[in-house]
């Protein structure tokens, strides 16, 4: 899935963020960010860039304000929309690693 829109080019995947199954999240406070239309729009001060999220991706974004594994949070979205687990589980995991390569999220160690 498309949940993710960015001003700038994607990183390859061998730079990626290492976020696993396993690994705890949560959203970066370092971001200007608006709702508009159910969709979320962040600016990260410091570089000038902007990104947008889709409806999923703001839902995604919300469950994030507090620290969480990626496991619960692909738990709390298979109870919320009809998607295979694996289906939900890969894009979470896409979704989760572009954010943190921007530094949209940061990872719990």
């Amino acid at each position: 899935m498309d949940w993710f829109s960015k001003g700038g080019e994607s990183l390859p995947d061998d730079r990626q963020a290492m976020i696993e199954i396993s690994s705890t999240v949560s959203a970066s406070a370092d971001l200007l960010s608006t709702e508009i239309d159910g969709e979320l729009v962040m600016m990260d001060m410091d570089s000038g860039r902007y990104f947008n999220l889709d409806r999923i991706g703001t839902v995604i974004w919300r469950e994030l304000q507090q620290p969480r594994t990626v496991a619960d949070l692909c738990q709390s979205l298979s109870e919320r929309y009809e998607a295979p687990a694996g289906e939900i589980e890969r894009d979470v995991l896409d979704l989760l690693r572009q954010m943190a390569d921007k530094k949209l999220i940061r990872l719990h160690t």
